[in-house]
């Protein structure tokens, strides 16, 4: 299928462009050629169009996708021309230690759409067809392209390791945080309080289950939570927000030989005040990193899990959605969100408009 495509890409930081590129075509026996139907922008998207940079030039930017198969090479068995499909952008190297004991997630030399190799926002995409999931009837191309931040709200989640009828905050309210109180409220988690500084926010995760919010701006947050816990402390804090105000707060706000899960993308040191340290010390707590997420096969793949759940109704992607583009408005699109000139919270780019 030769010819040229539009296709976002980035040439230095802040300069973003649509460009007329070629049509990716099969190279290797298990390339798949996607058309893409969906994509949305990552938080980490933001900085590294805008500030931060690729590691090389131009590249076509974009990793959680959705879309259809076009065309497979000849050992892809797994999918056919036709086939509604996500794709995780991870490309493990699959010899490294952590490759070797099923922790793909921590490859030492791995490929990454969109960062590292070009990626989805275009109207087409080469994948490998190891890295592709059929979406499950009755989840849509927008939400398919959630996939991704499904899977990383759940990782983060499994790294908490909530009991039904235990407490945990949410702090920071993306996409991933949305996902994330939903994951905790369909995993038993009788207690979810979220914690943002927009209101309109807090409204949305509140009717997405959050049991109690709260405003960083107008609301003393460790102490509302611990008016909330009876003086205890929730039983997991999951940061998201990436903010050193809210990493603090997350460790004040558990409880002894609770667990503090750090997943938000933080652009700053970190200084632990000396009565934090001590909570730390004195009272046992766990300090847990959390990084995108699982692929391996046992005891769950986080990709099927989310799908399995988009498809039942446990999560909802739908009211996420603040903005959807053309690829012709990708620099206006990035200027709103590296500014923060409007509310957002999903932004997605549409090939096919």
């Amino acid at each position: 299928m030769a010819g040229k495509m539009r296709a976002v890409q980035l040439f230095s930081p802040g300069d973003v462009r649509c460009v007329e590129v070629d049509i990716p075509q099969i190279q290797q026996s298990k390339d798949v050629i996607i058309k893409v139907k969906s994509v949305g922008v990552c938080g980490s998207d933001i900085p590294r169009v805008m500030s931060k940079g690729a590691y090389r030039y131009p590249i076509t930017i974009g990793h959680e996708f959705a879309g259809q198969v076009t065309e497979v090479g000849p050992d892809v068995n797994n999918v056919k021309p036709g086939d509604r499909v996500t794709i995780m952008p991870l490309i493990p190297c699959g010899v490294c230690k952590f490759c070797q004991i099923g922790e793909a997630v921590v490859c030492d030399n791995y490929d990454y759409y969109g960062s590292r190799i070009d990626g989805a926002m275009a109207e087409y995409i080469n994948v490998c067809a190891d890295n592709i999931l059929k979406l499950p009837p009755g989840v849509d191309y927008e939400a398919g392209s959630m996939t991704d931040p499904s899977s990383v709200a759940l990782h983060a989640v499994r790294k908490a390791n909530i009991l039904p009828g235990q407490s945990a905050v949410v702090f920071g309210l993306g996409a991933i945080g949305y996902l994330t109180v939903q994951w905790l409220k369909s995993m038993g988690c009788n207690t979810v309080i979220a914690v943002d500084i927009y209101d309109n926010k807090l409204k949305l995760a509140e009717m997405l289950g959050a049991d109690y919010c709260v405003n960083g701006k107008t609301q003393n947050v460790v102490e509302t939570i611990m008016d909330l816990t009876n003086g205890f402390g929730v039983d997991a804090s999951i940061e998201l927000a990436g903010s050193k105000i809210t990493q603090i707060q997350s460790i004040e706000a558990v409880r002894k030989l609770g667990t503090v899960v750090y997943c938000g993308i933080s652009y700053d040191d970190l200084l632990l005040p000396n009565n934090v340290l001590s909570k730390i010390l004195r009272g046992e707590i766990k300090l847990k990193g959390s990084w995108n997420s699982s692929i391996a096969p046992l005891p769950i793949n986080e990709w099927e899990s989310s799908l399995a759940a988009m498809k039942s109704g446990k999560l909802r992607t739908d009211p996420l959605v603040t903005h959807r583009f053309r690829l012709e408005d990708c620099q206006e699109a990035f200027n709103m969100m590296y500014n923060k000139t409007e509310v957002f919270t999903k932004v997605l780019f549409k090939p096919e408009d």
